[in-house]
């Protein structure tokens, strides 16, 4: 990308997102109790005019850097500023919920605002850009996108931020919690598993005979189309007759609630990124390399175990990639059929009027989900290097 000329268009919309939202949307709204209807504050009646001033400032700071493009001082100093906002904001949120909660009862909840949500989200799409620019894995690159969520965790180490009413929230339900979480990440693994299996099997069959192509694309996508809540539905009443006519079944948990619909729904939705990427990996192994095997002797499962597959993983894995955070978020489902996942927090909060606790749940989801995603899109990197080597070393 050619730098130094124009203005950095990313960091330009960030501001005019960033700044407005942050001055004229609530940043703080204070509840007497956990359900009742809360007041919203803007910045200068929740922090103060020297500390609205002072973050309105850091948002002017991003549009003088953002004036021209600039070179690599430039994208580091907009990566470190928009992390550093992230933590400021939410340091500031912290002190503000014990400054006002100490005055509004023993009660009170004081949560975090849409504008400051919006300032954040703002701030982080700067991160964004920069990590991409820098590099993700360089040093540069990780400090960037490290400090926020490094700073955000010394201060729930340290009880900065206990104040806040999403942490009050987390309080009520600590025991709950981790149990939720755990069951959320083993329910998004065994579907994700079961459908890696299945999916790349169908991939390789659609790859193998065109007859069947269709009609795997076919059945896989019909999935997609069934609405998450009907799809558990569904499942219901057939989990519940085999488990009355296999009464052994019952002592595992299947039955119409419970794990059963929850893995099953998990794993019919993620068949399609899988199957499809596994088909466009296969398609995308040069025609060379698989006529070379066949030169030397290889029968059509050996190329397919040791050409076709390992030179076609990287885009498998991206599908298994993309089907396992969906998966996460999915995971919620469960909760309308007795799983015990974080989305009881979340239907929870939006039956009791509770903004925190729904928070909660779907913040714990959303760090999840960013957790997983990084930790294999590490591995599908190294797994690119893989077949790249693959196709170097196939060059004549």
């Amino acid at each position: 990308m050619k730098r130094g000329g124009g203005p950095y268009k990313v960091g330009m919309a960030a501001a005019v997102i960033g700044l407005p939202s942050f001055l004229l949307l609530p940043f703080a709204v204070v509840r007497r109790s956990r359900i009742a209807t809360g007041a919203s504050l803007p910045p200068l009646s929740a922090i103060g005019p020297a500390l609205t001033i002072a973050l309105a400032s850091l948002w002017v700071v991003v549009i003088l850097l953002s004036l021209r493009e600039g070179g690599r001082g430039f994208i580091v100093a907009r990566g470190l500023l928009g992390a550093g906002m992230i933590a400021a904001t939410v340091a500031v949120s912290g002190w503000t919920a014990g400054d006002l909660g100490a005055h509004a009862g023993r009660f009170a909840r004081v949560s975090i605002g849409g504008g400051a949500w919006v300032s954040a989200i703002a701030a982080y799409s700067l991160v964004l850009a920069s990590r991409r620019l820098l590099g993700r894995r360089s040093p540069l690159g990780l400090l960037v996108g490290l400090l926020a969520p490094a700073a955000i965790v010394a201060m729930l180490l340290t009880g900065f931020l206990n104040d806040l009413g999403i942490m009050k929230e987390y309080a009520n339900v600590a025991d709950r919690f981790w149990i939720e979480t755990g069951n959320t990440a083993l329910y998004a693994a065994v579907s994700v598993t079961v459908a890696t299996a299945v999916g790349v099997y169908l991939g390789i069959v659609a790859f193998r005979n065109q007859q069947l192509e269709r009609p795997v694309f076919a059945t896989v996508s019909v999935f997609q189309t069934i609405p998450g809540l009907a799809m558990v539905g569904l499942l219901v009443a057939p989990l519940s007759a085999i488990s009355f006519a296999l009464p052994v079944l019952r002592r595992f948990g299947i039955g119409g609630i419970g794990w059963a619909p929850v893995v099953t729904a998990l794993t019919l939705y993620a068949l399609l990124a899988i199957v499809r990427n596994t088909y466009a990996g296969l398609r995308s192994v040069p025609s060379a390399v698989v006529d070379a095997g066949r030169g030397m002797g290889m029968t059509g499962s050996q190329l397919m175990r040791r050409v076709e597959l390992p030179l076609g993983m990287p885009v498998v894995f991206s599908g298994v990639r993309t089907s396992t955070v969906q998966t996460i978020g999915n995971a919620t489902l469960g909760a309308f059929v007795g799983g015990i996942t974080l989305g009881r927090f979340i239907f929870q909060g939006l039956a009791e009027q509770s903004p925190d606790l729904t928070m909660l749940g779907s913040i714990a989801l959303v760090v999840m989900a960013v957790i997983v995603d990084s930790v294999l899109r590490v591995v599908q990197s190294a797994a690119f290097k893989t077949h790249t080597a693959g196709r170097e070393g196939s060059q004549p």
